[in-house]
């Protein structure tokens, strides 16, 4: 069963971006191991989100982008 999606499409393009820096930030090294470990935890949550279009925290929180009107 798929969950229903509650990301919408601005949402997904910023968190794919956002993932995409932290992705990179995390693998070249720039900071310590202890920050590398914690932006590839957070960019690999943010890259499963947009390519999924559910966000679990999202769903706790009750909120959903994906039917926004803008």
């Amino acid at each position: 069963m798929r969950e229903r999606d509650n990301v919408g499409v601005l949402d997904t393009g910023i968190r794919a971006i956002v993932a995409c820096v932290l992705l990179a930030l995390a693998i070249e090294g720039v900071f310590s191991a202890t920050v590398s470990i914690i932006f590839l935890v957070l960019g690999s949550a943010l890259f499963i989100s947009s390519a999924t279009g559910v966000c679990l925290l999202y769903k706790v929180l009750g909120i959903d982008t994906y039917h926004l009107k803008y």
